[in-house]
């Protein structure tokens, strides 16, 4: 398992679907700064993505989407310059023509949308920081690739057509189109801006995190890594930090606690065990340093997915 899997398996990212709406020009939605990151799809038709942040102005045509990452405000509409409105009060709209069968082919100066968001961690977030705000996946790239043309092709039926289980259907296809939106960015040169990014594009530092992520319950030390990496204890320590923005054991003990709370979600395994698997041989040890990395107990953790 590469370390993109892990990250995207753990963080289980879940494609929550706003609502999708036919929009007669002259129209705009904005979009506020927010935790969650935007999946913007244009299912027929064409607009117009407005920001502050580069690329600024960007045409979106028939079967291309944009993902927005990093509390980034961005607004939709027919012309680069549209009057918007936000898109708390059009919410309702939308879901009332959610299942309404749109008229094909949309009349001219339209644009048919699917509007969703993704709920991240804090860690998939942080190691996604530095990537490019806004990505767009074009019709070339998407064009290049048959899964993806053929995953949006089943979309487009389960939008239209829908059958038992559709919310499912459509909530899963929707995040293979995060994985693919992300796949095509961290092969963009311009990557690298990506602190996360750089270290695996660096040898021994890639090594080093991929050793992190298949065996986080191993008893690592910062040599033990710089072995991994085949450098100097010290020359390990300083360019993983100045790469990465932290040290090996900090990063080694936040990857932990992700672990450790996906745990405390998905599974009845009790916080002793919990411990050995992410390394801890000490439940008190492991509950303090949960506490320290996510600001709640382990306890409460739990007791707040429950709630959920």
């Amino acid at each position: 398992m590469d370390i993109l899997d892990s990250l995207l398996e753990i963080m289980r990212p879940r494609g929550v679907v706003l609502g999708r709406s036919l929009q007669r020009a002259p129209w705009g939605i904005a979009f506020p700064a927010s935790a969650l990151v935007y999946l913007d799809f244009v299912l027929a038709g064409e607009c117009w993505v407005r920001a502050e942040v580069p690329p600024h102005r960007l045409r979106v045509r028939a079967g291309e989407f944009i993902m927005v990452l990093d509390n980034t405000p961005h607004a939709l509409g027919s012309a680069p310059d549209s009057p918007t409105e936000p898109i708390a009060k059009l919410i309702p709209k939308l879901r009332q023509q959610w299942r309404r069968r749109p008229r094909h082919p949309v009349p001219k100066g339209s644009a048919l949308v699917l509007y969703g968001t993704y709920q991240f961690e804090s860690t998939l977030l942080s190691a996604l920081r530095g990537l490019p705000r806004i990505i767009h996946v074009g019709a070339g790239t998407i064009g290049r690739h048959a899964p993806m043309q053929a995953v949006i092709d089943a979309l487009a039926r389960e939008l239209d057509e829908p059958g038992a289980g559709s919310q499912a259907m459509i909530d899963r296809l929707i995040d293979l189109l995060l994985v693919f939106a992300l796949r095509t960015c961290l092969q963009r040169p311009d990557a690298s801006g990506a602190a996360w990014v750089a270290a695996l594009r660096d040898l021994a530092l890639g090594r080093a995190l991929q050793a992190i992520h298949d065996r986080p319950g191993r008893d690592w030390t910062v040599a033990k890594l710089a072995r991994e990496a085949g450098q100097s204890r010290s020359a390990f320590a300083a360019a993983f930090t100045r790469v990465l923005g932290q040290t090996p054991l900090a990063y080694l003990a936040r990857w932990r606690m992700t672990l450790a709370a996906g745990l405390l979600r998905e599974t009845a395994l009790r916080i002793p065990e919990i411990a050995q698997r992410v390394g801890y041989r000490n439940p008190y040890a492991f509950s303090t340093a949960f506490k320290r990395v996510t600001g709640v107990s382990p306890g409460a953790e739990r007791r707040k997915i429950r709630v959920k």
